[in-house]
């Protein structure tokens, strides 16, 4: 293997790396959506601001009063109000966010690898770098779909508990998806950027070996004199 594609294949493992981070992120920070709120009785006096992740999250509410901070168990109104969000939505964006990671997580391994010995076995020479980064996208792009779905049949219609909407909160149109969101979107760019180095990492084997095909010639045509 050249030194240009070991050198490659080292700039993918940096590369998945960022997409390991993002998709840590994703899932440990609480702002896969943010929402405002009004009370439907007193709009003009009341207003109120909730954020979440896929297991937590904060919302703070304020009806003329001054502002007053919940915590927002995602899990348990799961569980207990499954109007809250789609269950198998959830489920469904949860895993494909840590397959995503993990398939990142081997496309690094396996990029170390290949940058420091030569190998055989198909998933991890470079053949498999393709495949480890393939499955990462596919992962990431299933898990942005799927909370796309979530937010278009649910989230943008409500984000409250039962308690609050009962005491006339709502925050209809008035979400939007947020940071944690698009670190997703982020992994799998980062992951399809890897795809596009290693086809720049094949194509100069190509090269390579047309060079001693035409050099060959060459030296017959000379024997031939």
């Amino acid at each position: 293997m050249s030194y240009f594609k070991k050198g490659m294949i080292f700039i993918t493992f940096f590369v998945a790396c960022i997409s390991m981070a993002l998709l840590v992120a994703g899932l440990g920070t609480k702002h896969w959506v943010n929402a405002r709120a009004k009370r439907i009785r007193n709009p003009l006096e009341s207003d109120g601001k909730i954020h979440f992740g896929l297991f937590d999250g904060k919302k703070e509410l304020n009806v003329a009063y001054g502002w007053r901070t919940y915590e927002i168990d995602v899990i348990n109104l799961l569980k207990y109000e499954p109007e809250f969000l789609s269950y198998g939505f959830w489920i469904g964006t949860t895993t494909a966010v840590c397959s995503g990671l993990l398939f990142s997580g081997l496309s690094a391994l396996f990029a170390a690898i290949n940058t420091v010995t030569t190998t055989s076995r198909c998933r991890t020479k470079v053949i498999g770098l393709y495949f480890w980064n393939f499955l990462a996208v596919v992962s990431d792009v299933l898990a942005v779909c799927l909370w796309i779905a979530q937010f278009f049949l649910h989230i943008q219609y409500s984000v409250l508990s039962r308690e609050d909407r009962d005491n006339e909160w709502t925050s209809e149109h008035m979400a939007e998806l947020g940071y944690s969101f698009w670190f997703v979107v982020g992994a799998a760019v980062s992951s399809f950027i890897n795809i596009i180095i290693l086809v720049i990492a094949n194509t100069e084997r190509e090269v390579d070996t047309i060079i001693p095909v035409l050099e060959e010639k060459t030296n017959g045509a000379i024997m031939l004199y």
